[in-house]
């Protein structure tokens, strides 16, 4: 910094009853004193800004109302603003003083390239805090820079962000102009911000994400000597990469390349979400999913309420029987990791069994060859078309397969406790049941079957659901989804189209099924919010959109936790409890492979609810190498339909 500023007061000097006792930094916006209180005794950081500032109108009425503004603001991470006046025709504000140094400073002084991800981390999950604190509170900093991040010497280090009387209310549409350009230093400025555009909290995101780069590198993401060339790529070049200067920190690429998005809207929702994820690469005990031999690698974020992240899925094994190589080749497009979010190509292996008592034995035959008439709702012979393999929320499959044809015989009832259809397939490979029974409910046909899949080497349930409406045209257009709960899980359209009559008599009569039990499970549906909480203090948080899908029994059901792109959970339900178990191989943040294995049974709430506004379990994550166990707690909230 520039300690000879022209507007530099002496050594002993008062300004606004203050002694100063020396310069501690200056900068374009003002020289920074420690200086002694005029009353109390204590030492103040006091800010004076130069005169041409406080002769600008705009820029007085600004500060006026932003000094007072920031002086309200009360937070650990936060220096306290504690008074501000005008000495002299030069504004100044007081504030706490903090011994010791900046990150700007640390960094030159001791990590010229780079500071080590578990030193970074802390400082930005501090900052981004400060930062949400005030957002939240209608404020901005718009300056957030490595200088403006100040660190005492203390044990844990206190981190405290600095220079908040230069914020701004979040509604005040004004953008850059010739006085504020100087506000934000261009290294890390947002391009909306540079470009003049309305800002919010995102802007301040971007400024943290680049604070960040240039923390963990030793520069910041764009660097050049004239300001102008800096600017034109804040504006327009993609974010770089960070992998490309630290390839150990490539799993970040993604993190920053959200955080520093061109366009606001496909950043993090708040400063912490983007904290967070540094946070999940480099907490203790938190396994990071590295490149697996023969696997893909992650392209997209992880998000388990847990101290260790999903790998990529080794190769299958050789699939068995036609059947199987059916199953297999139709999941290969896409996998949706479940508590990691992972859309990767890869393979399932399936083996169908019946939960729906549905089925008859093979060798009974009809004991007429007259047709039956075909009546009912859903009764005939259909030709049912298949779309591509997506994600849960839609994403594009890394593999799209063509679509799928078969035709499938329906039988349905109506009664008085509703409508029920029988179906089985009669040609065509897919890689759905067989034979399902379809209630209808609410207008929609649901069919719930389980089978069992291997996804990778971990084998387990697999969940299968049709979900089918009646259009004006006479077709029946839905949704067939595959979920695994310990591995994958995606989705296709379906549509029935009725091409004639079946022969009713070679399906199950749906009138002799018992009606449709309504799970108290089903009432978990919405948006919930989801906080784990570690003993050490660790915490991880996400939004959820829920579905459960329940057996036609009422026994059994399967939760879907899902959010875009790809992240996504599942909890099962049995005998009034949820439970969620997954298990995986995963790398050690500490070194070293680790095998993981994370259950958390969920309680149904009572007295029963519908919607479940409250879902809570106490859990344990199993750890082994140099990866520690712990115990967590998850509680999700509902938010929302």
């Amino acid at each position: 910094m520039d300690t000879t500023h022209p507007l530099t007061l002496k050594s002993g000097e008062l300004f606004a009853g203050f002694r100063i006792i020396r310069v501690l930094g200056a900068g374009g916006m003002g020289t920074v004193y420690l200086a002694g209180h005029p009353r109390l005794p204590r030492e103040n950081a006091l800010k004076v800004l130069p005169a041409q500032w406080s002769a600008d109108p705009v820029y007085r009425a600004r500060f006026e109302r932003e000094a007072e503004l920031a002086a309200d603001l009360s937070h650990p991470n936060i220096v306290q603003v504690h008074d501000r006046g005008e000495q002299g025709g030069q504004f100044w504000l007081s504030m706490d003083y903090v011994a010791g140094t900046d990150a700007s400073r640390l960094l030159r002084e001791k990590f010229s390239g780079g500071m080590p991800l578990d030193e970074v981390v802390p400082i930005i999950n501090a900052v981004a805090s400060a930062l949400d604190y005030a957002h939240h509170r209608g404020l901005l900093h718009r300056d957030v820079k490595p200088a403006n991040i100040l660190l005492d010497g203390e044990q844990p280090r206190g981190i405290f962000l600095a220079d908040f009387g230069i914020a701004r209310r979040i509604d005040d549409g004004v953008g850059l102009t010739a006085t504020n350009m100087t506000v934000g230093t261009v290294n890390y400025s947002a391009p909306e911000q540079l470009r003049g555009d309305p800002i919010d909290g995102r802007a301040d995101q971007y400024a943290l994400a680049c604070t960040a780069f240039h923390l963990l590198t030793g520069a910041p993401p764009f660097e050049d000597s004239n300001s102008a060339v800096v600017i034109s790529r804040h504006v327009g070049a993609p974010p770089p990469s960070i992998g490309a200067v630290r390839p150990e920190l490539a799993g970040l690429d993604w993190v920053f390349a959200t955080a520093m998005a061109k366009d606001p809207t496909r950043r993090f929702g708040r400063c912490q979400e983007f904290a967070e994820q540094l946070a999940r690469y480099a907490a203790p005990g938190f396994a990071y999913a590295e490149e697996i031999p023969g696997g893909p690698v992650l392209q997209y974020p992880t998000y388990p309420s847990m101290s260790a992240t999903l790998p990529a899925l080794p190769r299958v094994t050789p699939s068995r029987g036609k059947r199987t190589r059916v199953v297999a080749a139709a999941l290969a497009c896409i996998a949706l990791l479940i508590a990691g979010g992972i859309v990767a190509g890869e393979k399932l292996i399936s083996h169908y069994r019946s939960s729906t008592a549905a089925k008859t034995p093979a060798a009974e035959s009809p004991t007429t060859t007259t047709p039956a008439p075909n009546t009912g709702p859903f009764t005939g012979s259909y030709q049912v078309e298949y779309g591509v393999v997506t994600g849960v929320d839609g994403q594009a499959a890394p593999k799209p397969m063509t679509p799928t044809t078969e035709t499938w015989a329906v039988r349905s009832v109506c009664g008085s406790a509703g409508c029920v259809a029988t179906a089985s397939r009669q040609g065509g490979e897919t890689m759905y049941a067989p034979e399902i029974v379809l209630d209808q409910v609410n207008g929609t046909w649901i069919a719930v079957t389980i089978g069992s899949t291997t996804c990778g080497n971990v084998e387990g349930e697999e969940w299968e659901t049709f979900t089918l409406q009646p259009r004006p045209d006479g077709t029946l257009a839905g949704e067939a989804t595959q979920t695994m709960a310990k591995g994958c899980a995606n989705k296709r359209s379906v549509t029935f189209t009725r091409t004639g009559d079946a022969n009713i008599n070679s399906l199950p009569d749906p009138a002799a099924l018992p009606p449709r039990v309504t799970s108290p499970a089903a009432a978990l549906h919405g948006h919930y919010h989801q906080l784990s909480v570690q003993p050490n203090g660790f915490k991880d948080q996400g939004d959820y959109m829920v579905r459960t899908d329940c057996l036609r029994t009422g026994a059994r059901c399967v939760s879907l936790f899902h959010t875009a792109p790809a992240t996504a959970m599942v909890l099962q339900y049995a005998d009034g409890t949820w439970n969620y178990d997954r298990e995986f191989d995963a790398t050690c943040g500490r070194g070293g492979p680790t095998h993981v294995r994370i259950v958390v049974p969920y309680a149904l709430p009572r007295p029963l609810q519908d919607p479940i506004t409250t879902l809570s379990g106490n859990g344990h994550e199993e750890l082994t190498g140099n990866c520690p166990s712990t115990d967590v707690q998850v509680t999700f909230t509902r938010t929302g339909d």
